[in-house]
């Protein structure tokens, strides 16, 4: 389908690898700037993207200076600068991520090293109700339904290991734990006119303007029975 990302298991939307992983390059004409490194199999979160631009814009130092503010605190953003930039560090800075936890579907998803672990029915489809509070504590994720995968030798996500190395998960279980006790409850609430995406509600995609204010049929938002 055209939400597929194989040969990666599953599609947007999905906690498998098709629909997290996505593929990334840095480029520059500069090579001073940047050196040529490669490729890399290492893990690399949206969030570290913060404090790896903040470190080429001249480090946490200048941004106090220009800001007044202080660095944030507890900040789950990793700089890789001297990894992906300069080429000064040989190791990956980032060596687990927490994935996804979805309180209202019930599933959530973090990786160690080769280890990927996946709990809860991934294939359950369930929308958040409007004004409901959805807490973030062990209750929010179905544990007894658990899949565990080493994501480095088995990409395709194809044999499930969970049965053959229950230490492992669970310690990516207890890491998951630890990040839903710092979590406050969760409201679903539907976007706004101002800026929204294509739902029941919301039914085109907005705030884009269209010639003559013709909308396209790719625009609307398809509903299904």
């Amino acid at each position: 389908t055209y939400t597929s990302n194989y040969p990666l298991r599953g599609y947007k939307n999905s906690l498998f690898d098709g629909g997290i992983r996505t593929p990334g390059f840095l480029y520059s004409v500069n090579e001073e700037i940047l050196v040529p490194r490669g490729r890399t199999s290492c893990y690399v979160h949206i969030s570290d993207w913060f404090s790896t631009l903040v470190e080429i814009a001249g480090g946490w130092g200048a941004y106090e200076a220009n800001t007044g503010k202080q660095p944030p605190s507890n900040l789950d953003s990793i700089d890789q600068s001297e990894f992906l930039i300069t080429g000064t560090r040989q190791t990956c800075p980032r060596t687990e991520i927490m994935v996804h936890i979805d309180p209202v579907r019930g599933i959530a998803s973090y990786i160690r090293g080769d280890f990927k672990v996946l709990f809860g029915n991934q294939y359950l489809h369930r929308s958040c109700e409007e004004g409901i509070y959805y807490p973030f504590n062990e209750t929010c994720v179905n544990w007894d339904t658990v899949m565990l995968y080493n994501i480095t030798g088995d990409y395709g996500e194809n044999y499930n290991i969970a049965e053959i190395y229950p230490d492992q998960v669970q310690q990516l279980k207890q890491a998951l734990v630890m990040y839903l006790a710092e979590q406050a409850p969760m409201q679903c609430q539907l976007p706004t006119i101002t800026d929204s995406f294509p739902n029941w509600k919301v039914p085109y995609c907005l705030p884009f303007e269209f010639p003559d204010d013709v909308i396209p049929p790719w625009a609307t938002y398809a509903l299904t029975d």
